[in-house]
C-alpha cells in the first residue's frame, strides 16, 4: 500500500514538474529577476565583486526571497489554482488521494526549488570566486529549510475560502510587505522597524542563509515542526470544492 502511494505520488510529481517548467513567466520572475536585481544593485552601488569572500552574506536576502516566492507563488498558489479549476474535486476526493496529492506537490516543488537555488548560485557565484560543491550544499540545506517554512504558511493559506484572484493579490501583498520591511532594516536604525522585523519571516530566513543552521537552530526547529503540523492538517482539511462551487 505504501509502495503504491509512493509510486502514484512520484508519477504525479513528474507531471507537476513538467507543468511548472513550461511556465515562462514564472521562470522569469522567480529565477531571472533575482539574478538581474542582484547585479543591478551592485552596479547602482558602484561596488566590485571581484575577489570578495563574503558571497553568502551578500546574497542571503536574495536566496530567502527566492525560497519564499517558490513556496508561496509555486507550491501554495498552484494548490489554490488546481482547486479552483476543479482538478482537486475531480481527482482528490478522499484522504488517501489528498495524501498522494500533497506528497506529489511537495516532491515537485522541492525539486523545482532546488533548480531555482542552483540557477541563482551558478548565475551569481563566479564574480566572487570559483564554484564550490561544499558551499552550494550548505546554501541548499539552508534554502530548503526556509522553503519548508514558507510552504507551511502557503498550505495553511490554501485552506482559506479564497479564489484564484484573491489569492494572487494576498500573496503579492504579503511578499511585498515582507520584502520592504526586511530591506528597510538595512538602511534605517528605526526601533519600530526593528521591532516589526522580529515578526518578519523573510528577515529570519535571510538570517538563516547568512549565519547558518547552528546559529539559527530555533528557526530550523520551528520550520520543521510547522511544516509537519501544517501538512498533517492539510491531509485532513484540504479544501476540495472550488470557492465558486455551490457544494
Amino acid at each position: 500500500m505504501k509502495a503504491c502511494t509512493a509510486y502514484r505520488a512520484g508519477n504525479l510529481a513528474l507531471l507537476f514538474i513538467k507543468e511548472q517548467l513550461k511556465e515562462p513567466i514564472a521562470l522569469f520572475w522567480i529565477i531571472i529577476s533575482p539574478c538581474a536585481a542582484f547585479y543591478l544593485l551592485v552596479l547602482f552601488k558602484g561596488e566590485s565583486l571581484a575577489f570578495s569572500h563574503d558571497y553568502i552574506q551578500r546574497t542571503a536576502w536574495f536566496y530567502a526571497y527566492v525560497a519564499s516566492n517558490v513556496a508561496l507563488f509555486g507550491f501554495s498558489f498552484y494548490i489554490i489554482g488546481r482547486r479552483e479549476s476543479g482538478f482537486i474535486r475531480s481527482f482528490v476526493y478522499n484522504r488517501k488521494a489528498r495524501l498522494v496529492f500533497l506528497i506529489a506537490q511537495n516532491l515537485a516543488y522541492l525539486t523545482i526549488a532546488t533548480i531555482y537555488c542552483a540557477t541563482f548560485y551558478l548565475s551569481t557565484r563566479l564574480p566572487f570566486e570559483s564554484y564550490s560543491i561544499r558551499e552550494f550544499s550548505l546554501i541548499l540545506i539552508r534554502f530548503q529549510v526556509n522553503y519548508l517554512f514558507f510552504c507551511s504558511l502557503g498550505v495553511l493559506l490554501a485552506l482559506l475560502p479564497i479564489n484564484f484572484q484573491n489569492a494572487n493579490t494576498l500573496l503579492s501583498a504579503v511578499s511585498l510587505v515582507m520584502l520592504v520591511l526586511g530591506l528597510s532594516r538595512g538602511v534605517s536604525e528605526n526601533s519600530m522597524l526593528a521591532a516589526l522585523n522580529t515578526s518578519n519571516p523573510l528577515w529570519h530566513a535571510s538570517q538563516l542563509m547568512a549565519l547558518g543552521l547552528n546559529q539559527q537552530y530555533e528557526w530550523v526547529l520551528l520550520s520543521i515542526v510547522l511544516f509537519t503540523v501544517s501538512m498533517a492538517i492539510s491531509v485532513k482539511l484540504l479544501r476540495i470544492n472550488p470557492v465558486w462551487s455551490r457544494y
